[in-house]
This record gives structure tokens, C-alpha cells and sequence, in this order.
């Protein structure tokens, strides 16, 4: 008799138990991993394999996976139909905080950095400028999460070139390795 109220206690307190605060403080999954106004278009992606929590390898020489993360979201396949933004960030400095995004030099690497690419371009588009701001790093679960705005010109290495898309309300949460 000893037996069954020690084992029915035992059970009882095993299927009582709640989830760790951690699982309850956790926020859900958006539906996007990324979404924007891309001159006041809606965009809402997730990875090109259609997940919307993991952070894609890259394989960019410029920005190797061994340093950097890519948070990538695509909408569409084929060249006439993508829409794409992809941010890197440099896994050393993957910390709440504003960072401003410039035009790239290939001097230097930038610690975080943001690539277009749209279907009315025929190449990808060079970034002039804009802010990425990490609102949340969760080091234990590898979540990144943030705000950004950028403008581009579809004229690669023309520092007059006016802006041709303006990318405003971007908003990204991704899990990453």
C-alpha cells in the first residue's frame, strides 16, 4: 500500500509540474521571420527553405559563416519574381544596440550589413544607408531580434545615384547557430 501512494505521489507531482519560467517567459514564433514596407509595399518572408526560426548559413566569401550569421528572408524564386533582404551580422557583435548600415567599401568589413534584392533590378542593389537595431539577444535559445530601415540604388558603385527603394518598418526575429 506504501508503494502505490508513493508512486501515485510521484506521478501527481510529475504531471503537476509547470514548464520552466524560461518556456513561459519565451515569446511565440512570428508568422515571418522578417517582414518591411519596401516603398510602402508590404513584405512579409521567411528563409528560402520556408521556415521562419532559423538563420541560414552563408556563403558569401566576403562574410564567411565561421564569422558571421545571415538572416535571410525571401519572397518568390525565380529571378523575375524575388525579393530578397539579406542582413549579416558579425557573431561577435551580436548585441542589443543601434548600428548604422553605410555603403560597402570592400576595405573593411562592416559588423553588420544589409543586401537587397528586387525583380525590377537587374543586378542586386548596393545599399547607401540605414540603421539596424538588435532590440533582443537571447544567448541561451540563440534568438536575435530587431528593427531596420535602409535605402538602396539599383546602380552598383554610383555614390550619386538617387535611392530607388526606401525599406522602412522591418521588423526580424530569427534563432541562430
Amino acid at each position: 500500500m506504501k508503494k502505490f501512494f508513493l508512486l501515485t505521489a510521484v506521478l501527481l507531482c510529475l504531471f503537476s509540474c509547470s514548464t520552466s519560467e524560461s518556456d513561459d517567459e519565451k515569446e511565440p514564433t512570428p508568422e515571418f521571420a522578417m517582414t518591411a514596407e519596401i516603398n510602402g509595399e508590404l513584405f512579409q518572408a521567411n528563409t528560402p527553405f520556408g521556415d521562419n526560426e532559423f538563420s541560414d548559413y552563408t556563403i558569401w566569401n566576403r562574410y564567411p559563416t565561421e564569422e558571421y550569421i545571415l538572416l535571410q528572408a525571401r519572397k518568390g524564386y525565380e529571378w523575375d519574381t524575388l525579393t530578397e533582404i539579406n542582413i549579416w551580422l558579425k557573431k561577435s557583435d551580436i548585441a542589443v544596440g543601434t548600428y548604422a548600415i553605410g555603403k560597402e567599401t570592400f576595405e573593411e568589413k562592416p559588423s553588420h550589413y544589409i543586401g537587397f534584392v528586387h525583380p525590377s533590378s537587374e543586378d542586386p542593389t548596393d545599399t547607401k544607408e540605414g540603421t539596424i537595431v538588435i532590440t533582443d539577444v537571447n544567448t541561451s535559445a540563440k534568438t536575435v531580434q530587431g528593427t531596420f530601415e535602409f535605402t538602396t540604388v539599383a546602380e552598383l558603385y554610383d555614390d550619386s545615384a538617387t535611392p530607388n527603394y526606401t525599406i522602412t518598418n522591418g521588423k526580424f526575429y530569427y534563432t541562430y547557430e
